[in-house]
């Protein structure tokens, strides 16, 4: 399904205008504004509580209140804002699914808002749809695949692409290849990514990818130096990411001092790594999400090679609560 999806959304030629002249009432700009002003509330509630905080009133909103919108009618114009911003909130509720690990749930979102960015018109965003598929793939150990998507999703935005969105795609691939331990291409697409992301200008680049600040770029590359065992350029950036921006969204804070931890193991400083790791399990125990209680599973699972020492004790004790087996 994925395949498929990617490949249609890659060789299908422009949609026409998305008018309809519906029985069921007429949309306007300021339906369209509403959507997306209750989106970014979502948005903030996911990054910082987690996907599992709020996901079931965002399935609700998408159902009851932006389908039927999609089946109303509407102008050229307005079509096409509403089907983008229709995708928009789609990949939300997805990427919340995927948050709290609903995989193949997300994935079924993820395919339905690449159809509906294709029909909007937006190639860059049908790209950051395929980057979010890329995304839960290198979290899923497929790492070829998470690749793949992030190929796609800058072949077929191609020019139209902003700077900070193709540094974003460059990002993601970067991730993958780390995964796959090929460090030459990873580095060469970091590189990419802080080239492309210092051309930008913050007016000319869409609503939707103003997530992507240069705190988040920074935790990017850390995973990228973290999963290439790299712990000194995983530390240089963590701090960057970390220092950078107090108001970091949570979550993101919280994988970006999971990923920092694991990079003094790889050090070989056990104790600096239990005590950034404790350091996130405030924010942790607070993050309704997966993904989190998994980057700290991950990290006690790689403690095992060091021994019974002090410092990892003491993190464990900290960390119970979120090392339990959820009912």
């Amino acid at each position: 399904m994925l395949t498929t999806a990617m490949a249609r959304w890659l060789l299908a030629p422009p949609t026409d205008p998305p008018y309809r002249s519906g029985s069921t009432g007429r949309v306007g700009s300021d339906d369209v504004e509403a959507v997306r002003a209750t989106l970014h509330l979502f948005e903030r509630l996911d990054h910082q509580f987690g996907g599992g905080h709020a996901r079931t009133a965002a399935v609700q909103y998408l159902t009851d209140a932006v389908t039927p919108l999609l089946h109303a009618s509407y102008t050229d114009v307005t079509g096409r804002q509403l089907f983008s911003v229709a995708a928009q909130f789609t990949y939300k509720t997805g990427a919340m699914a995927y948050d709290v690990g609903l995989h193949g749930l997300a994935r079924r979102y993820f395919v339905q808002a690449l159809d509906l960015a294709h029909v909007s018109g937006d190639r860059p965003l049908g790209g950051k749809v395929l980057a979010l598929m890329s995304h839960q793939a290198n979290f899923l150990g497929e790492y070829q695949e998470a690749v793949d998507f992030a190929r796609a999703a800058a072949l077929g935005a191609s020019t139209s692409a902003t700077p900070r969105v193709r540094a974003m795609y460059a990002a993601m691939q970067a991730r993958g290849l780390a995964s796959l331990g090929d460090r030459r291409s990873c580095l060469r697409m970091m590189k990419a990514a802080e080239t492309d992301f210092a051309k930008s200008t913050e007016a000319d680049e869409p609503d939707w990818i103003g997530y992507f600040d240069h705190a988040e770029l920074q935790d990017e590359l850390t995973h990228c130096f973290t999963a290439l065992r790299a712990p000194r350029e995983a530390e240089r950036h963590a701090i960057l990411a970390l220092g950078e921006d107090p108001e970091m969204h949570p979550r993101s804070r919280t994988f970006c001092r999971i990923s920092l931890a694991t990079s003094y193991l790889d050090a070989g400083e056990v104790p600096k790594a239990c005590a950034t790791a404790s350091e996130a399990l405030a924010a942790a125990g607070r993050i309704k999400s997966a993904r989190v209680r998994r980057y700290v599973r991950v990290f006690d699972r790689r403690l095992d090679a060091f021994g019974a020492q002090r410092s990892i004790g003491e993190f464990r004790e900290r960390a119970r609560t979120i090392l339990a087996p959820v009912a």
